[in-house]
């Protein structure tokens, strides 16, 4: 017969090994780490490529980890304010802006839905992204590195103006037209 002190143990260790495990599952909220952060819209024309760059987005995603080291994206939302986007050229700029109609839309964002990690560190995040009010399922190839209590995500996804109701801008008088085709990439660090 086994003594009651035998099996308050075991069952002691039992309930510790079962919140080890799910303190390992727990879903942590990481906040978009303000200066490590850099987003990217790229495009053509027919003069040159172009692109547009802005450090100051807003927002978080919520992730938990297995205990084989993948983790699972559950949450997402980024925020960035259409006009900290900038060419380093103010025509260009206050041509997209137009496009992008800053004044009635002036933000653009992300909202994940979904994101499958085809690895430890690469995967897909698929969500809704909306710019100049108009909203599109989109899905981004990313790249995930762990460092401490940070991560840092990568990721890219292509899409045409015309696919959120923008008419392509154009200069000196419609002779230099941007294409339809453009990229959003980003690089974001997340901590909390």
């Amino acid at each position: 017969m086994k003594t009651p002190v035998i099996q308050s143990s075991k069952i002691l260790a039992l309930v510790v090994f079962f919140l080890i495990g799910l303190n390992l599952q727990a879903q942590q909220k990481l906040n978009l780490k303000a200066g490590s952060q850099e987003f990217s819209v790229k495009g053509t024309s027919t003069l040159h490529d172009w692109h547009m760059t802005s450090e100051e987005g807003e927002g978080f995603v919520q992730v938990s980890e297995s205990t084989e080291g993948v983790l699972n994206f559950t949450g997402s939302e980024i925020t960035l304010v259409a006009e900290t986007l900038k060419s380093g050229k103010r025509g260009m700029d206050k041509n997209a802006y137009k496009a992008l109609k800053t004044d009635e839309f002036p933000n653009i964002q992300f909202v994940l839905v979904s994101c499958n990690m085809e690895s430890a560190t690469t995967g897909k995040a698929s969500g809704k992204l909306t710019i100049a009010g108009t909203s599109r399922n989109v899905i981004f190839d990313i790249t995930v590195e762990k460092s401490g209590n940070s991560l840092t995500v990568k990721g890219s996804t292509d899409f045409r103006l015309t696919d959120y109701q923008i008419d392509p801008p154009t200069a000196l008088m419609g002779t230099i037209k941007t294409g339809d085709d453009v990229t959003i990439e980003f690089n974001a660090t997340f901590q909390n």
